[in-house]
């Protein structure tokens, strides 16, 4: 469940800020910031900045989303975090074997100090993904927007392409234009972010067909959410 794009743009419109549209994978990346390389470390503490600033009176930014996103994460996030225990039980066995082959060499013992283990990392990172989750208007997919997916798919229009239909991703990019649409003739003058990690649907070589829709609404594409943040506070 979720509320309408009208509702959205209503609440939206009696307190004018920044949009940050959030996507699934960006959700996703919080949970997986300590053990992938492509991720910045700091994802976490912008997350909790983000959610700061929509609690803020006069808030500045309202975080949005689908209920498709929201879907994608319940089911995705128990894997997500299996894989970040896995990594860091691999982290620990590594620096065990480092440190007994320094031990070997030197005949010194080194103090092994915390284990990663212990810090129950993913359950914390959970928490702050779930709590940006929880943050955001989560907008319902209505017909026109299954709709519009369908003729993205069939046109082979970004994130779709051949050989890769993407229909939830046509579907959640679709509620994110139909919100920027929404403001489009009202006055509004506040950005329009769409924040996705996903790169190879959203851009390099398939993202010409996303920049002429975005200009269209005066939307902007934001691959992580040190940009996004840096986008709301002016700074990009």
């Amino acid at each position: 469940m979720g509320i309408t794009q009208q509702e959205a743009r209503d609440a939206i419109v009696g307190s004018p800020a920044p949009i940050l549209f959030i996507d699934t994978c960006i959700f996703l990346d919080i949970v997986r910031s300590p053990v992938r390389d492509n991720i910045d470390a700091n994802s976490a503490q912008l997350a909790q900045t983000l959610c700061t600033y929509a609690q803020k009176t006069p808030r500045e930014v309202w975080l949005v989303t689908s209920a498709t996103v929201r879907a994608e994460w319940l089911e995705n996030i128990p894997n997500v975090k299996l894989e970040v225990s896995r990594e860091i039980r691999k982290l620990e066995k590594r620096r065990r074997h480092f440190l007994s082959s320094a031990a070997a060499a030197n005949s010194v013992q080194y103090a092994y100090g915390i284990s990663e283990g212990s810090l129950q990392l993913e359950a914390r990172l959970e928490s702050i993904s779930r709590a940006l989750l929880d943050e955001c208007l989560v907008i319902a997919p209505e017909d026109i927007h299954l709709i519009r997916a369908m003729q993205r798919i069939k046109q082979y229009r970004p994130p779709s392409r051949r050989g890769k239909s993407e229909p939830k991703d046509c579907e959640i990019f679709e509620v994110f234009l139909g919100l920027c649409g929404e403001f489009r003739t009202t006055g509004f003058h506040e950005k329009l972010l769409f924040a996705s990690s996903n790169t190879t649907d959203y851009a390099g070589d398939n993202a010409a067909g996303i920049e002429q829709e975005l200009n269209e609404v005066n939307g902007k594409f934001v691959d992580s959410l040190p940009w996004a943040v840096a986008a709301i506070e002016g700074r990009a």
